[in-house]
């Protein structure tokens, strides 16, 4: 049978992609490789090949060009039928850009089996081989895998898992996007109202429709032998027996990964460090500095306070509280509490990161982090004035990081003019903090590493940290500019 390949509505046609990488593979550590040369690679004859390739599952509308699709190796394949069930179901835990079943799919011949057609058309699916010169929806996988390789290069966690966790930028990219044709508001908007989309039937319903056996001679399993439970369920971490000579050697590795200044590289020795010691509270705390993702920052950076806590252990804590920062096991566990109380303010979880920030402070009140400074901004943006004007007695100090603090401090409590004084000692501290307040400069994305007291350094580090407590009290910049307007800002 054939098929006109002009379509007219939103599933009216799918196309089932199954494609293996050229340039993408998993190394022997689990984590993906880019190989800028392309490998004589596909899906019918990656079995000849000693590498582990990445392999792309994918279901595209024809007419509107948005997509699903899922990410797997060749040695660590999905069967073709659950993939297909996940691919058209609406509820699949995670957001998605296509669901129903099609009237149509075109399926590549490489992949084209009895029993699948038969297992769609059992399911009134018509199935059909792309006619001859058909090349519609090749180029998603392009478009799919440079995007991927863009995000790696700002993301830490390579593996397979990690990778699929990429699915969601690459679909705000390619599909879901505000500044390009937005594919999944031409889909929804040309779905025949009363037949799509089509619901698919429950997992065991829709499951026995297909055959057990292979497809063919590529090995692509249809249906698996034992369903995985649809559920994401996150395996509870089993950490083995603790090792401290095993620490101290994978502390070395981190140490060199710090001073090395090739980024894989980097990548590769902190996760080697973790392969010797899963205790290293730093190899999670590099991999999240080189990740431009707050979701994964977080879960590594939690991932470090996790074992740092194991590996001092309780008795630690309360002996030990008051000067944490002398003894010098503990900064692994100090740095990765300050980055994932960071992340958690950048998620909204604001008290959850104020109170982690207050017992850094607990823990060693000499705060060698500088957790302060964070913190009295954290107080001030919510409103918490009680605490900010305590904790400002109890760090008196003449910095413009807290001289500012407490000029805007007593702004909120006595108005502009009993508060001038105050603004003009922080003024004095430091001059170029109100270009950056106002706008009039801008903040860069990467913080200057270090700052000597009154530099523009030192001014961009705390406007940084303090912009958004400025922003947030009703009259304070208006203020700024007032009483600074004679000053040349």
């Amino acid at each position: 049978m054939q098929f006109k390949t002009v379509t007219e509505y939103s599933n009216e046609l799918h196309q089932l992609l199954v494609s293996v990488s050229k340039h993408l593979y998993f190394g022997s550590d689990g984590y993906a490789r880019y190989q800028d040369k392309p490998m004589d690679v596909n899906i019918t004859n990656y079995h000849r090949s000693n590498k582990d390739h990445l392999v792309y599952y994918i279901i595209r509308d024809h007419f509107s060009g948005t997509f699903t699709f899922r990410i797997a190796s060749t040695k660590r394949l999905i069967p073709l039928a659950d993939f297909l069930y996940y691919a058209w179901s609406e509820d699949a835990e995670e957001e998605k850009f296509i669901y129903g079943m099609p009237d149509n799919i075109f399926i590549p011949q490489t992949i084209s089996t009895e029993e699948l057609f038969s297992g769609l058309r059992s399911l009134g699916i018509n199935s059909l081989n792309p006619p001859s010169g058909f090349a519609s929806g090749i180029r998603v996988i392009r478009d799919i895998e440079d995007n991927l390789c863009f995000h790696m290069g700002r993301t830490a966690d390579h593996s397979l898992e990690g990778m699929n966790k990429l699915r969601a930028k690459v679909y705000d990219y390619l599909i879901n996007s505000f500044f390009r044709n937005n594919y999944f508001d031409k889909w929804k908007a040309n779905l025949p109202s009363k037949s799509h989309p089509k619901i698919v039937p429950p997992y065991a319903d829709f499951i026995r429709h297909f055959s057990k056996n292979d497809t063919g001679s590529t090995g692509l399993i249809l249906v698996s032998q034992e369903r995985q439970s649809q559920k994401k369920k996150k395996a509870a971490s089993v950490y083995p027996r603790f090792s401290q000579t095993k620490l101290n050697q994978a502390q070395g590795i981190i140490y060199d990964a710090l001073d090395e200044p090739n980024r894989q590289k980097r990548l590769v020795l902190a996760r080697k460090a973790l392969n010797i010691s899963p205790y290293c509270a730093d190899a999670y705390n590099l991999l999240a500095g080189e990740s431009e993702s707050l979701e994964e920052r977080l879960e590594l950076y939690e991932q470090g306070v996790n074992v740092g806590r194991i590996t001092l252990g309780d008795s630690f804590f309360k002996e030990n509280t008051g000067y944490f920062w002398g003894v010098f096991e503990t900064r692994p566990y100090m740095r990765a509490l300050a980055g994932f109380s960071g992340c958690l303010w950048s998620k909204g979880r604001r008290q959850e990161a104020i109170d982690n920030y207050q017992e850094m402070i607990k823990l060693n009140p000499n705060d060698n982090q500088g957790i302060r400074y964070t913190l009295i901004n954290c107080l001030l943006t919510e409103g918490m004035n009680e605490e900010a004007e305590k904790f400002l007695s109890e760090y008196n100090e003449s910095t413009c990081f807290m001289l500012y603090s407490q000029a805007l401090l007593y702004f909120i409590k006595s108005g502009g003019i009993k508060s001038a004084g105050y603004l003009k000692q922080a003024f004095e501290s430091n001059p170029y903090v109100p270009q950056y307040l106002l706008g009039k400069k801008h903040i860069p994305w990467y913080l200057p590493d270090m700052y000597s007291f009154g530099s523009e350094e030192e001014a961009i580090i705390y406007s940084a940290d303090a912009n958004e407590a400025w922003k947030t009290v009703p009259g304070a910049l208006d203020w700024l500019v007032a009483e600074l307007g004679g000053c040349k800002l």
